[in-house]
């Protein structure tokens, strides 16, 4: 299935490459003849693709509305009134919403898209209000009953909810109290990098330093093929253990078996963090919502980090005076 950008409307094949691109929309409309400063211009282009994002935004839950079944529309009012014990609603809607998705998929890739987008959200409250009054056991259930393997379209609302699950659940009872098939469930994503469902598994990384699921293991094993994958998780890693991360950061810079330009990719997560820039995923739900605190190097992680660059030779394409913010891509 293509992605879309959003800003310029080009198409790509992976997640990856959309997020990568340098985005013509800017570069299509220079150098011709506006008598406009630099400033106003950007000014007016940032204006014009909010507006243009807007529009094609509005379009699109115009005809995910119109692609809805009644039987959808009806299961999600009914799981939205459920009360407390109640969790056949919420199983019935995400069924709904699978059989939605399956259908707009056979009709066109407009269609699943306009379904999907549109109802991702609800259908993730949904799932994440039934787990916080009924707990994980409700979740354990969805899981097993839309596992990874059989490709469900509605897996991406699923690991919305399971992600928030792994979150709170380490910060409020610590990493040990993280269900381990939750942890199974969302590492087992990183063969769906490319789709939405390999993006949205990315807080597997809070899973960081679980005595009985291996998460530092794990990514190290599958970053020769998905570095995109493990650069995702372990942004996640370093809010959920910076120091732990760091032995993980360490490590995955220094695969041989990875090439240099991938290593980078990996190693370039430092500049995010150092931006306090907080992960996109889950969507729709940011942890600073219900407890708030701020990312910030230790000074001892810092000096590590910074060897780690410097040691795989990731320095000779920065400034003399290098920091973290430079390591963008």
């Amino acid at each position: 299935m293509a992605h879309e950008c959003e800003e310029c409307g080009s198409e790509f094949s992976t997640l990856s490459r959309l997020r990568l691109h340098d985005c013509s929309d800017t570069s299509s409309r220079r150098g011709h003849g506006s008598d406009l400063s630099s400033d106003d211009f950007s000014d007016g282009l940032s204006e014009a693709m909010a507006e243009r994002r807007e529009e094609r935004a509005a379009e699109r839950d115009r005809r995910g509305r119109r692609a809805a079944s009644d039987d959808f529309e009806s299961a999600l009012e009914a799981a939205r009134a459920a009360e407390p014990g109640e969790t056949e609603p919420a199983f019935t809607a995400l069924a709904a919403y699978e059989q939605d998705l399956r259908r707009g998929y056979d009709r066109s890739s407009e269609t699943f898209r306009a379904l999907l987008w549109t109802f991702y959200e609800p259908v993730a409250e949904i799932l994440d209000e039934t787990a916080r009054r009924e707990g994980w056991s409700f979740l354990a259930e969805i899981v097993a009953t839309y596992p990874r393997e059989t490709e469900p379209h509605c897996s991406v609302a699923i690991e919305n909810a399971v992600s928030r699950h792994v979150v709170r659940t380490r910060l409020r009872d610590g990493v040990a109290s993280i269900p381990t098939d939750a942890l199974d469930y969302l590492g087992s994503f990183w063969q769906s990098m490319g789709n939405l469902g390999g993006e949205e598994s990315a807080p597997y990384g809070w899973g960081i330093g679980h005595p009985e699921h291996a998460v530092a293991s794990h990514l190290r094993e599958v970053v020769t093929e998905e570095p995109f994958w493990v650069r995702g998780c372990l942004h996640h890693a370093f809010y959920a253990d910076q120091d732990a991360a760091a032995d993980l950061f360490e490590t995955l810079v220094a695969v041989e078996d990875v090439d240099y330009e991938d290593r980078y990719f990996v190693a370039s997560v430092l500049s995010a963090l150092d931006r306090s820039s907080d992960p996109t995923v889950p969507r729709y739900w940011s942890r600073r919502q219900e407890i708030s605190d701020e990312f910030e190097f230790t000074a001892s992680v810092r000096d590590r980090l910074r060897t780690a660059v410097e040691d795989n030779g990731f320095d000779r394409r920065l400034p003399s005076d290098w920091t973290f913010h430079d390591m963008e891509v």
